[in-house]
């Protein structure tokens, strides 16, 4: 019953998703994803939020494997 009232108020999908993201936070999002992969801002933009949160845990991965790869002590030759 509540589908069929969704799609009298207007709504054909079930509920649930974002219905709001913070502004700030998607700028964040936006600018990490930026400077890691050299992407577009109508690039990210396109992306679903998923797509985009997966995105911005795989650039974290990537710089904490820098930074760790950094942090290691070297043998000098």
């Amino acid at each position: 019953m509540p589908q069929l009232w969704a799609c009298a108020r207007g709504r054909d999908t079930a509920a649930g998703g974002i219905l709001s993201y913070p502004l700030d936070r998607l700028h964040e999002e936006v600018a990490f994803i930026a400077v890691g992969l050299g992407w577009s801002y109508h690039e990210i933009l396109a992306l679903t939020h998923q797509e985009r949160a997966r995105w911005v845990r795989q650039v974290n991965r990537i710089h904490n494997r820098h930074n760790q790869w950094i942090a290691q002590p070297r043998e000098e030759a």
